[in-house]
């Protein structure tokens, strides 16, 4: 059955509804210290366009940047439906001062606008981008990582998968935050579904605005990472996984972590306790020292 646009509205219409039980509604005003971070970085401004549609790269280069310096690719999350926000600017210009560098910052085409594989084809485009203007920015080709966080680590995760298949290029980092890893299995058959953290029928929103009920593009490794096999996992690059306490998908998160370690691959993964889904760009509870850990291993991080 079509997608239609009256199905489009009842689903925005769910998201109206639950975001007041969201994990992160509510907070205050991010105070001038944070808003002050954008003043740690020279921004720039950049619009490429994939599958028809135009997507946004917010270049953050740090003042107190280096030669051959660390450049990171920052994704975004908001359950594929929600845009770049200004906190994602105000992190990202935190990020590259403290790893002194450079933070490629992503605003992909949202699901209410274009479903799967649009914004994942942008984030892979991104990456291929990044790689190939590496040297003009005067970055470190053995030193580019990718990070997302929600919707944004799914992103990144799938990104990582298809680049190691194909071999287009080799990420030194992948970081994780809190992502979707298994889109097949319905919420409530989940780990701990019960209590909810995450509103169910948020979680479900999401879901059928990003595939529009194709159930093949759900089952794909590149947006249910924790599919992949083996072999395809052995080939990645090391892994940091940050999960919530708060988060419906610790366990997943962490079980993905288990089975990276079991094929090779070097991981770190950390529970943050008494925080919730969505604490690291929105600057909630624990998000500065997940930061410093995030910048230590862009760090020392280099193929």
């Amino acid at each position: 059955m079509p997608f239609s646009e009256q199905r489009k509205k009842e689903l925005f219409e769910v998201l109206e509804r639950t975001a007041r039980r969201s994990p992160i509604a509510g907070l205050p005003a991010y105070p001038q210290e944070y808003q002050d971070y954008r003043k740690l970085c020279e921004e720039e401004v950049l619009t490429r366009t994939v599958d028809g549609y135009p997507y946004t790269l917010y270049m953050h280069r740090a003042k107190s940047r280096t030669e051959n310096c660390p450049i990171h690719i920052y994704i975004h999350g908001g359950g594929f439906v929600y845009p770049h926000a200004d906190c994602d600017s105000m992190f990202s210009s935190y990020l590259a001062d403290r790893i002194g560098g450079i933070v490629v910052d992503l605003d992909y085409t949202t699901s209410g606008t274009a479903p799967w594989p649009v914004a994942f084809d942008q984030c892979y485009d991104a990456a291929r981008y990044t790689f190939a203007q590496c040297a003009d920015w005067g970055g470190d080709e053995n030193r580019i990582s990718a990070g997302g966080y929600s919707a944004g680590g799914t992103l990144v995760a799938g990104m990582a998968l298809k680049a190691a298949d194909t071999g287009d290029f080799r990420l030194c980092l992948q970081v994780l935050g809190y992502p979707l890893l298994d889109s097949v299995n319905s919420p409530v058959y989940k780990k701990g579904a019960y209590p909810r953290i995450l509103p169910l029928d948020r979680e479900l929103a999401f879901s059928e605005l990003y595939f529009r009920g194709d159930t093949e593009a759900a089952a794909s490794v590149y947006s249910s990472p924790c599919y992949a096999a083996d072999e395809q996992l052995k080939k990645l690059p090391r892994t940091l996984i940050l999960s919530a306490e708060g988060c419906n998908f610790r366990f997943e998160n962490e079980e993905y972590a288990g089975r990276l370690a079991s094929v090779g691959v070097e991981v770190t993964v950390k529970r943050f306790l008494d925080t919730c889904h969505g604490f690291i760009p929105h600057f909630g509870n624990h998000w500065r020292a997940a930061a410093e850990l995030i910048a230590r291993r862009i760090g020392s991080a280099k193929n």
